[in-house]
């Protein structure tokens, strides 16, 4: 079907299609700013770098299926992810 662009129907197409990039460049932009301040903060608040702290940004984006609620909460299940694995890995040596 060819679509006239003066025909309402098509006209309301197209607008939902911009609807729906602009929400998803949103959405991309945010996920890219939370991702840099996740890193600004873990390598303050944890001394590591930050190509460290992107591999586990990343792979905990990675993992779920929607983002927490907060981005508190964000950074606390990724430091408490870290924590643990550190731990894990001090008593495997030890």
């Amino acid at each position: 079907m060819v679509c006239n662009l003066e025909e309402p129907e098509c006209n309301l197409r197209n607008q939902q299609k911009n609807s729906l990039k602009k929400k998803q460049k949103r959405s991309l932009a945010s996920l890219i700013l939370i991702r840099e301040k996740l890193a600004h903060d873990l390598c303050n608040e944890i001394y590591m770098s930050k190509d460290e702290a992107y591999e586990i940004i990343d792979f905990a984006f990675q993992l779920s299926d929607k983002l927490p609620e907060t981005y508190d909460q964000l950074k606390s299940e990724i430091k408490s992810y870290i924590i643990i694995n550190m731990l894990s890995l001090v008593t495997k040596f030890h």
